[in-house]
């Protein structure tokens, strides 16, 4: 029977779309059989419950499936050329068909259907049939033409598992790169806040922001933070990446590849930073901007890419000769012999003020992590009081529990953790959170077994988690989301989390007491870590907000 033929074919696409993803990404595949019949694709994600399927009309010059769409766990995107129209269906039991509804816009701005009920039956499978008691529903989609078509769909009560097809059928356009800066450590301020009553001066760092141009040379030290750059929006801002390429022995190598585009302003340009550490090696660099598909090492690009610019990395000031520096030793053994008793005199008033130096650090930090402390506890007893004025004892237990440990971690009073165990921490803390809020939330592992022992200062993210969910997820409840990832690049430990809330501004005075004292106590922390700086990063938009710390040298 040629429907169940169709059905076959889909299934076995489907088994096979996680190895064409990776083999095939943006290879044109066959529209019809032999015998001229159009040829079914399945094209949903490998872990929907829903499987869609695509049928191309005799139109279309060439078809691409099975690309995975970035940051969406159950998105694919299919891209067609020249087609007129496709046949969109999927196959679900008839006694649940009242359970599914669906969404299709139109070049992202209109809106053909709105959680619709599969109301269309294509085909309905006999008795005798593979899929007995099955029914072949057509979401009713039908011009395509050099149009984005996005589908939504999902089976009741879970709306929150959100199958997502994106139907391509228009050319990509060239990215519009509107400004590449590099972005250093400018000068620092300190001031008070007049409503909070502490003696300790808030420091904030201000940005030096200088345009970087084609065949610039650049020097890179402690002071420089990275590389902004500002895209325009596209039809499909989500294939479309920052590269970085180091030019070395007549090869190009990808140092830095990244999709994580940040929205902000009213004018809908898309932000990227590259961060200092993967240009800081002397050589010559190519920025680039384009859409990329494939998710192996070999990072290959569709459509015309556009070069931005290339800039070399100027190698630091050479190192003496063994000539100077003999030269060199003499006058200041010279030089060492007449101010010797002056340096003899004026050693032990510096050590002593640099032992004060430190003991002062170490005290302000106690300070601050005992100003940190209450904060949390006070949230976390009343998240305990809401749940139990809405009666839910069993969840209120479940929050206490988690709560001891958190709490009996802050009263051990260390001030470093083995990663290994942050990690459990945070997973206690979201967990305690979800049961209040019930957003989602995933903690991503990118470091080596070896680093997960490494000792660091303990609490880091949490206080910016808390504010996230203080402000975002409390108010978006299932539809919050929250990424933490821990990853290691070199020498570095790279800690961060990503809200899809409204966002702030983060040029503004910070308002919550739990933010100024994370950016007072990481100053106190690189004050008693000189060699081992950390570096706080806040972006922020209406299309959410990424904070990101990175311990230089801690690996």
């Amino acid at each position: 029977m040629k429907k169940t033929l169709n059905l076959l074919v889909c299934l076995s696409l489907l088994a096979c779309s996680l190895l064409s993803s990776i083999t095939k990404a943006q290879q044109k595949l066959p529209v019809t059989d032999k015998s001229g019949e159009p040829i079914n694709y399945g094209v949903s994600h490998l872990r929907s419950k829903t499987p869609l399927t695509l049928t191309p009309d005799q139109h279309t010059k060439s078809i691409s499936p099975f690309n995975a769409t970035p940051n969406d766990p159950l998105g694919t995107i299919v891209y067609l050329e020249n087609a007129t129209s496709v046949k969109i269906t999927t196959d679900v039991r008839k006694d649940s068909l009242s359970y599914y509804r669906y969404s299709v816009f139109e070049n992202d701005t209109t809106v053909l259907k709105s959680d619709a009920r599969l109301s269309q039956v294509d085909f309905i499978w006999p008795d005798n049939s593979d899929f007995p008691g099955y029914l072949t529903m057509n979401l009713g989609i039908s011009d395509v033409r050099n149009k984005k078509i996005t589908i939504k769909i999902y089976r009741l009560p879970e709306e929150s598992k959100v199958t997502t097809l994106i139907i391509f059928n228009k050319p990509l356009q060239t990215a519009q790169i509107k400004s590449v800066n590099l972005i250093s450590k400018g000068r620092t301020l300190r001031y008070h806040v007049p409503d909070l009553n502490i003696n300790i001066p808030i420091i904030r760092e201000l940005n030096d922001v200088k345009p970087l141009k084609n065949g610039l040379k650049v020097h890179v030290n402690q002071k420089t933070r990275g590389i902004q750059l500002t895209m325009g929006k596209t039809d499909l801002d989500v294939v479309y990446h920052a590269i970085l390429k180091k030019k070395s022995g007549g090869k190009n190598q990808i140092v830095f590849l990244s999709n994580n585009w940040t929205y902000q302003g009213n004018n809908d340009d898309l932000f990227n930073f590259i961060p200092a550490s993967y240009f800081s090696d002397p050589g010559t660099y190519e920025l680039i901007v384009s859409p990329v598909f494939s998710q192996s090492s070999n990072q290959s690009t569709a459509y015309s890419r556009k070069a931005i610019l290339s800039f070399t990395v100027v190698s630091p000031p050479a190192t003496l000769g063994i000539s100077e520096i003999a030269i060199g030793l003499t006058i200041i053994s010279l030089l060492g012999g007449i101010a010797f008793l002056l340096i003899r005199r004026s050693s032990r008033k510096k050590l002593a003020f640099a032992n004060r130096k430190a003991e002062l650090a170490h005290t302000q930090l106690e300070q601050v992590r005992s100003q940190l402390s209450p904060h949390f506890v006070f949230n976390a007893l009343a998240g305990i009081q809401n749940l139990m004025n809405r009666n839910e004892i069993e969840n209120a237990n479940s929050y206490l529990s988690k709560f001891a440990r958190l709490t009996r971690n802050i009263l051990n009073g260390q001030q470093q953790i083995a990663l290994k165990d942050e990690h459990k921490l945070l997973e206690d803390y979201l967990a305690m959170e979800k049961l209040r809020f019930n957003f989602n939330y995933g903690i991503q592992l990118n470091v080596e077994i070896d680093h997960m022992e490494v000792m660091i200062p303990s609490m880091l993210l949490q206080p910016f988690l808390e504010n996230a969910i203080k402000h975002s997820m409390a108010i978006m409840g299932d539809q919050g989301t929250l990424q933490i990832e821990f990853k290691s690049v070199q020498h570095n430990l790279i800690l961060s989390v990503s809200d899809n809330g409204k966002g702030f501004d983060v040029q503004k005075n910070h308002d919550g007491l739990g933010l100024s004292l994370c950016e007072k106590r990481i100053d106190l922390l690189n004050e008693v870590y000189q060699e081992c700086p950390i570096y706080l990063e806040i972006n922020s938009g209406t299309k959410g907000t990424t904070v990101t710390i990175t311990l230089t040298n801690w690996l």
